[in-house]
């Protein structure tokens, strides 16, 4: 008699958990919208607070009024802020007036007569009168040796 049993032959699956990754999916989307609606709340709740930190000046500041100039400016005159003695850096403000101030202070040592140094005797003369002199007498050579 035949045999009537048949074997059955295991099919064999593509290899991927879709139960897992359903699973995945599932707590990826739980902990994005749970972390969304945390920083929600905290900067609902930072809303609300009092911003007593961020008004507080420094503890050796000049007042806002003591730094005000003419027309609402911050120091209007000065090429520095805060306190020159120290070794702290400089905080330059109002560039192009500082530089115009810096060019006509170049313009004056180049162009006027006055005392260089005190101490040696040193004196300038303008750069115009300086080139004729050169011109004029030549430079200095030194004697052979």
């Amino acid at each position: 008699m035949a045999d009537t049993k048949h074997s059955q032959i295991p099919v064999e699956g593509d290899g991927v958990s879709y139960r897992g990754i359903f699973w995945f999916v599932v707590i990826l989307t739980l902990v994005t919208v749970t972390c969304q609606v945390l920083i929600w709340v905290l900067l609902r709740a930072m809303q609300h607070q009092t911003p007593d930190v961020a008004t507080q000046a420094a503890p050796l500041a000049d007042t806002v009024t003591d730094r005000k100039g003419h027309e609402g400016r911050v120091y209007p005159d000065m090429v520095a802020i805060g306190n020159t003695h120290t070794p702290a850096p400089k905080l330059l403000v109002l560039e192009p007036q500082n530089l115009d101030t810096f060019r006509a202070h170049e313009n004056e040592m180049l162009t006027t007569y006055g005392i260089a140094d005190k101490d040696t005797g040193a004196y300038r003369i303008p750069i115009d009168k300086a080139k004729d002199l050169v011109i004029a007498r030549g430079l200095p050579v030194r004697g052979k040796q």
